[in-house]
């Protein structure tokens, strides 16, 4: 009886943490879809490298960045909050002042991963 009965609560809790971390009838939908933004950047990633060594937005403008990864690739600018991967392919950002941040790929993709950066530019 107790063998089954820690079966049984094991079960509840993978199912449980299975269902949380699938985010529910909703995980196809990232929050930041549903944001608007005025304007829009798509940075492609693919063969250790991002299709543009500079990328330009706006200063005070909503930005929709979208990562577009042939592979698994991911990318962060830490100073504007930015963070994309395969699991959240876009985000809505909105940098108030001018600036160059460098970024890079945050998944350890292969043997050219380390060169793989590239800037945004805040004008």
């Amino acid at each position: 009886m107790r063998r089954r009965m820690r079966w049984t609560i094991g079960a509840a809790i993978l199912l449980h943490l299975g269902l949380t971390a699938c985010g529910g009838p909703q995980a196809n939908t990232p929050a930041a879809a549903t944001e608007s933004a005025d304007a829009e950047l798509v940075i492609q990633a693919t063969n250790y490298q991002f299709d543009q060594p500079e990328y330009h937005i706006k200063a005070g403008e909503s930005v929709r960045v979208i990562l577009e990864a042939k592979g698994n690739h991911g990318l962060e600018v830490k100073e504007l909050g930015l963070k994309l991967d395969p699991n959240q392919t876009d985000q809505v950002i909105k940098p108030d002042k001018p600036g160059t941040y460098e970024f890079y790929c945050t998944i350890l993709c292969g043997p050219g991963h380390k060169d793989m950066r590239a800037k945004l530019i805040v004008d």
